[in-house]
């Protein structure tokens, strides 16, 4: 049985393998994107699998979604259900695969079929807990194989575990060891004849020749099971990763629940996807600083780099990534991006005023909020801007200012220090009196970017307009 990484021998292959349950999350991005890593570092392969024998909570609307999501991330591929390979990739797609597998199992003498009612499994658990002892099904059907068996009653499957005990090294949690009498004969084929988890997944990892598999460490249990069904079936097993889980704010585990930490909802509140990376690749991983590239990334990826302790998804950290990210963006790629485009402005005019206007953006949201004030018909004025403009003083400084730029012929920063110097000689304002009302006149806001810029996008004709409306 492996006991270790060695990724010298063979092809890497690995995989990510989401239930169409629920959208993708953080979470789930930061398994797929260390099985992404890995598979590139060493030149090898990343399979997408779907896991749908969910038949209630599946739905194709959520595997699309996340197919949509990891596509928007750059996390492609190499096999999976819309490319090639040893497939189907849906394993509501390899059902009869699983059932003769099963099936040669049971005429091995390693498995057997099991006709326990429900309510028989139910107090059997009350029963064990009241004892203090650990649930585990009794293996009564080992026992009454044949001519005893109840006519028509749909049974299930049971793998017979052996009574050994369970080693392998794990390549962040190292030497673990597990005692298989703790588990008890597990189903392998449901009553409806659809595979287990464990099972359905030894089954393809073993004929999809996966190498290795990192996955969150609540699976860490699911590991003993699958390392004597691989046995069992004659597979070598995989080698495994298992790292802890992400959790949220709160320090609970981050799951399908927290909407809010999903692809979809972060892509919504306009976060770029190398900002998405950058903040899931530090959860658990500390690679090189400052905005990374995949191609960057997978240069440095190491299994035995990541932590063994449970990291929390942090939104003022994928704020601060998705600020560089918006920096160093092409102005046309965050039009692209944010779907801007507003009828009688031009590309070039919509580029200028993107590359003035984003360093100022956090997100693609705040920038498509800055840009308001400039590209509408007419301009929206807040309660707050409202309340400065109606000053007396507010209406002298926008009277000085609407003078000084009719004796310009255009804006640049030299005119715009002129402006700011015959409006303070005129008014004697200075600080917050001086700068506020024109910014409210001229924006109908009482933040945005720096007034230099807004002067720029506006040229001399527009703000001469606007500064007239409020003298």
């Amino acid at each position: 049985m492996r006991t270790g990484i060695d990724t010298r021998r063979e092809e890497i292959r690995t995989r990510f393998a989401p239930s169409p349950t629920g959208l993708l999350h953080v979470g789930s991005v930061r398994t797929a994107l260390f099985n992404y890593l890995f598979a590139r570092v060493h030149g090898g392969k990343l399979v997408l699998r779907i896991e749908d024998t969910d038949v209630e909570r599946s739905s194709a609307a959520f595997e699309k979604a996340a197919l949509e999501d990891l596509e928007w991330l750059g996390l492609r591929w190499d096999e999976g259900p819309d490319n090639g390979g040893s497939g189907p990739y849906r394993q509501s797609e390899r059902l009869d695969i699983y059932r003769g597998y099963a099936a040669g199992l049971v005429q091995r003498g390693l498995a057997y079929r099991c006709w326990c009612a429900k309510e028989r499994l139910e107090e059997l658990k009350r029963s064990q807990i009241s004892k203090g002892l650990p649930p585990r099904y009794d293996n009564r059907c080992r026992y009454i194989e044949g001519p005893d068996a109840p006519e028509g009653v749909a049974p299930v499957i049971r793998f017979k575990v052996p009574e050994r005990i369970v080693r392998f090294t794990d390549a962040v949690h190292g030497p673990l060891t597990f005692d298989s009498r703790v588990i008890g004969d597990f189903i392998i084929i449901g009553s409806d004849a659809i595979a287990s988890y464990n099972f359905a997944v030894v089954v393809d990892d073993a004929l999809m020749s996966i190498t290795h598999i990192i996955r969150g460490d609540d699976h860490i249990s699911n590991t003993p099971r699958q390392m004597l069904l691989f046995e069992a079936l004659g597979f070598a097993p995989p080698y495994y990763a298992h790292i802890p889980l992400v959790l949220s704010t709160d320090r609970t585990p981050l799951g399908k629940r927290d909407e809010s930490a999903s692809i979809r909802s972060l892509r919504g509140e306009g976060f770029l996807p190398e900002a998405v990376l950058n903040t899931v690749a530090r959860l658990g991983w500390t690679p090189a600083p400052g905005l990374l590239c995949l191609d960057e990334m997978a240069r440095s990826f190491s299994l035995k780099r990541l932590s063994r302790s449970p990291s929390v998804f942090d939104i003022e950290s994928l704020r601060h990534f998705n600020r560089l990210s918006i920096e160093g963006a092409d102005p046309v790629r965050l039009i692209e991006l944010s779907g801007i485009g507003v009828e009688g402005v031009d590309e070039e005019r919509l580029k200028e005023i993107v590359g003035l206007l984003r360093h100022n953006a956090a997100t693609l949201n705040d920038l498509k909020r800055l840009m308001e004030p400039f590209i509408g018909k007419g301009m929206a004025v807040t309660e707050e801007a409202r309340a400065i403009l109606r000053e007396p003083y507010a209406r002298a400084v926008i009277r000085a200012a609407r003078a000084v730029v009719e004796g310009l012929s255009a804006i640049d920063e030299a005119a715009y220090a002129r402006v700011i110097k015959g409006v303070k000689e005129a008014t004697g304002e200075k600080g917050r009196r001086l700068f506020m009302p024109i910014r409210c006149a001229l924006t109908g806001q009482t933040e945005g970017i720096e007034l230099v810029n807004v002067f720029k996008i506006l040229g001399r004709e527009r703000a001469m307009e606007r500064l007239k409306g409020f003298e």
